[in-house]
């Protein structure tokens, strides 16, 4: 589809997320990618914005790179040390019981534990993977001197002038307000002009598109709301908005995330992908959502059981005047998950659940003037149904940033819309004192016939 698409005069238009994600793949994956954006290099064009982002930031990255990949087998090394030292100090137990040959049994593990240090210590000096920092960055920072490239040809926007930046943010304040895309989605995380680098982006797409009379292929990273949308289908889609503004332009605009538009070039190109490239590019979020739905859910389980009241319409229940202290949760359903943000080496997801919650709520009747006990009504039992919107953090600086882990670090019940659908008030066995549950006057009990007579309400109760 690429290689059509440039026949058909695109340029391609990269977003400045999508550079520096490559010093954060595995050195195998990185390759892949330069080896695309190396093929493409004469029809990419970048914006000032993104050409002044990058600037800002690869040094650091490159950086980081490197020390991830010279520092790769540190942690499991550090895990191997560890449980060696666990293991030995368990043996101080089977000391004490005196069970005999102990100090052979610790020689024995050991050595195991030595030679499992050595599994890893031949395989990181063996493994190609480690490297390709030689070989293919050697010393060399690839992706910069590509920039440099696109840069030399005359394929960097011009820079929008004072004038520009200060119109654009201007108009950012009016369409932040209605949550017109791009970057509205910034206005509270960003400060300054830097809440506006979304918008002076697209602004300047806009109008490079209009004056040269271009058709665009935009490939970003930044899967927010003020960018994608979700269908009713639970499929993302570029932002209508969006879509329709640059309609304005008389052009067309082909929006991409960067592994289908790897993908694309490395098909359309004939580049070779490795078993490690081609797992990365068949890895999809969906596969990472459904292996951590259940556990996402199991760790705000506790704060939905004693704090769900938040998120109940309270104004359509009928709660009782002391509310619900603790709730039970019958049954909860995993509707879907999406990738919202990624903030450097952190993305962030959004889980959706519906979940279906019982409850009791008490009306305070007063106290008992003889045993001063606080008196309470029976109890009204509440069912309540709706969703709840989960926000998951995961770090992705790691050595493969395509693995097949299950891992997450954060966890925070962000939303919620749930309702009461159904309620009835208990009738208990009073014993052998009663309390009308209209309003709290005692009964005069018929135990044998099992009623009660309420003088006050004028009103008889069956139990």
């Amino acid at each position: 589809m690429i290689k059509e698409l440039i026949k058909n005069n695109y340029i391609i238009v990269l977003d400045t997320n999508v550079l520096l994600s490559i010093y954060r793949y595995s050195p195998e994956f990185s390759e892949f990618a330069l080896n695309c954006l190396s093929t493409v290099k004469k029809t990419i064009v970048l914006p000032a914005t993104v050409r002044l982002e990058y600037e800002k930031h690869y040094r650091s990255e490159f950086s980081k790179m490197e020390k991830r990949i010279a520092s790769a087998g540190k942690e499991t090394e550090n895990q191997i040390k560890l449980a060696k030292d666990r293991i030995l100090d368990s043996c101080a137990g089977l000391d004490r019981l005196q069970y005999q040959d102990i100090d052979i049994l610790k020689k024995q593990l050991e050595n195991k534990m030595n030679a499992v240090m050595e599994v890893l210590s031949d395989f990181f000096e063996d493994h190609e993977a480690l490297n390709l920092i030689q070989h293919f960055w050697a010393g060399k920072d690839n992706l910069k001197i590509l920039i440099n490239d696109i840069e030399k040809s005359g394929n960097i926007m011009t820079s929008p002038s004072q004038e520009d930046i200060y119109k654009w943010c201007d108009e950012g304040v009016s369409r932040y307000k209605k949550e017109i895309p791009p970057g509205f989605k910034d206005a509270k995380r960003k400060d300054g002009v830097r809440k506006f680098s979304d918008l002076i982006l697209w602004q300047e797409l806009l109008r490079y598109a209009k004056r040269e009379n271009i058709s665009v292929v935009f490939v970003t990273d930044d899967v927010k709301a003020d960018w994608w949308q979700t269908d009713d289908n639970g499929n993302k889609q570029f932002h209508t908005k969006l879509v329709e503004e640059f309609k304005k332009t008389g052009n067309q605009i082909v929006p991409m995330t960067s592994l289908p538009f790897f993908n694309d070039i490395s098909k359309d190109y004939g580049i070779e992908k490795t078993d490690v490239v081609e797992i990365a590019l068949n890895m999809t979020d969906e596969d990472y959502y459904r292996r951590i739905k259940d556990r996402v859910f199991e760790t705000v389980e506790e704060d939905l059981i004693y704090g769900a009241i938040v998120y109940i319409d309270e104004d359509s229940a009928h709660i009782c005047s002391e509310g619900i202290s603790e709730f039970e949760i019958m049954n909860y359903e995993f509707i879907r998950a999406e990738r919202v943000d990624r903030e450097k080496d952190v993305v962030g997801y959004e889980f959706t659940y519906n979940v279906n919650l019982t409850g009791t709520s008490y009306d305070y009747w007063g106290k008992d003037e003889d045993t001063k006990e606080l008196i309470f009504s029976s109890g009204r039992d509440h069912t309540f149904e709706g969703m709840i919107i989960v926000r998951v953090e995961r770090e992705t600086a790691i050595f493969y940033d395509f693995r097949n882990d299950n891992g997450f670090e954060l966890t925070q019940i962000i939303d919620g819309n749930i309702r009461e659908i159904e309620y009835c008030d208990r009738i208990e066995p009073p014993g052998e004192f009663g309390y009308c549950p209209n309003c709290g006057e005692p009964l005069n009990m018929d135990n044998d016939a099992g009623t009660g007579f309420c003088i006050a309400c004028e009103r008889k109760r069956d139990w």
